[in-house]
């Protein structure tokens, strides 16, 4: 990158938010009756979200049956919201670091997420519709997931913005580097303080 990025992007869950799945496995085992380690099997290690992240469910309500039914468990709407709320810690300095940038550049959220969470994070999270507005991506939505390159080169598409001039910041380094090969510059997040150090590397005032 030659000159100053002036659009950023960033994952959801452990960069905007700590993300606890722990406590949504024991939420979920306290109305389930299941063994946390069951309910992970059953859920994310038999593949069923990541397929929905990748929009297998054509709406949240689809994908809620299928997330009840391999629970053996009438799960509501609600219970869904409660349990997912329970992971999810935001991370006040990540969000006024977002709001510094928004007011000299192109901010935006890109989320591997399933439809029902596209649909409730209002609920979930409102600083983030606040804060983002429609420039919130959902891979559920696109049909295509971080790492693949083609996720990246979307939501510059639709933003209007050069890959070249974009940063992209995520927890997970597979992430960081599906952003590099797109052409954009890929951060690894590890908490707010390097991030800002990070951005202040690049040019940009934090």
């Amino acid at each position: 990158m030659s000159e100053r990025p002036t659009t950023f992007i960033f994952d959801l869950d452990g960069v905007l938010c700590r993300y606890d799945l722990p406590a949504r496995l024991k939420y979920l085992s306290r109305i389930t009756g299941l063994d946390p380690d069951d309910i992970r099997a059953r859920l994310w290690g038999s593949g069923f979200e990541d397929s929905a992240d990748a929009g297998k469910f054509a709406d949240g309500e689809s994908y809620l049956a299928e997330f009840a039914r391999r629970l053996d468990c009438a799960l509501s709407r609600e219970q869904w919201i409660e349990a997912r709320r329970a992971s999810m810690t935001p991370y006040p300095q990540v969000l006024d670091l977002v709001k510094r940038l928004d007011a000299d550049g192109d901010v935006a959220v890109l989320t591997n997420n399933v439809p029902l969470f596209a649909d409730t994070l209002g609920e979930l999270f409102p600083q983030v519709p606040q804060l983002f507005g429609d420039r919130i991506f959902f891979s559920c939505h696109m049909h295509v997931a971080k790492p693949d390159p083609e996720a990246y080169l979307h939501v510059c598409r639709t933003l209007g913005a050069a890959p070249d001039a974009a940063v992209f910041v995520d927890d997970k380094a597979s992430n960081a580097e599906g952003a590099s090969r797109a052409g954009l510059t890929g951060i690894r997040f590890t908490g707010p303080e390097a991030l800002a150090a990070e951005l202040a590397r690049l040019g940009v005032p934090v």
